[in-house]
């Protein structure tokens, strides 16, 4: 990315080659990302794209619906990025991911990110002082925020470094974040408490984001 000052704003723009083709999204809603992630001791990075979509909140038999929020699943795409190794990848990203309102330990920053003709507000993840790597948020429509940009390197462990990064979205207006939508705060305190030796080690179970009642 490139950055660059407008009207006293600073903004971040896709550089030239990084701009993505949104029609490769699914007609309804879903955000693109692209993981990467390198093991110890190997020079190569598996890697892929996968789809983050959004499902619907439960209805109930109550004549009044009280709002209720949906959850999310990961798909990969199968067909690009290292083979056989979509499931392993999905394990690592799932784990930071983000799509819910603003909580209270984020910040908002003094620049957006363009995409198209539109830019976006970028807010900043505090990252633990002992844990090495940047995470920032995009604030796609009023409090709902999702995942921008993740990389995060280990000392130690199995993994050695890990990416994800936004590279197209689409949300159709009313989509409901997951209930519980902030998995990628969770893990940074996790991975901040977790003993040095084991810091790198990432469990290998995909979970989906439950809907609640």
């Amino acid at each position: 990315m490139r950055g660059f000052v407008l009207a006293g704003l600073s903004v971040v723009s896709l550089v030239a080659g990084e701009a993505k083709d949104s029609s490769a999204l699914p007609k309804g809603s879903a955000l693109r990302y692209h993981v990467k992630m390198r093991m110890r001791g190997e020079e190569t990075l598996m890697e892929t794209n996968f789809l983050l979509m959004p499902t619907p909140a439960r209805r109930s038999n109550n004549k009044v619906q009280k709002p209720r929020l949906g959850g999310w699943r990961l798909e990969a795409d199968r067909s690009v990025g290292t083979p056989y190794a979509q499931t392993l990848l999905l394990a690592r990203a799932e784990r930071l991911m983000y799509f819910s309102g603003p909580a209270p330990a984020l910040r908002p920053e003094p620049y957006g990110l363009r995409i198209g003709d539109k830019t976006y507000p970028v807010w900043e993840v505090p990252v633990p002082s002992n844990v090495q790597g940047f995470a920032s948020l995009l604030e796609v429509s009023k409090n709902t925020l999702v995942l921008c940009d993740a990389t995060v390197k280990f000392d130690t462990g199995d993994v050695a470094t890990l990416e994800v990064h936004l590279e197209a979205f689409n949300l159709k207006a009313g989509v409901a974040p997951p209930a519980d939508g902030t998995a990628l705060l969770s893990t940074l305190q996790q991975w901040s408490r977790a003993p040095k030796e084991g810091a790198g080690r990432l469990d290998d179970g995909i979970t989906e984001t439950p809907n609640v009642d």
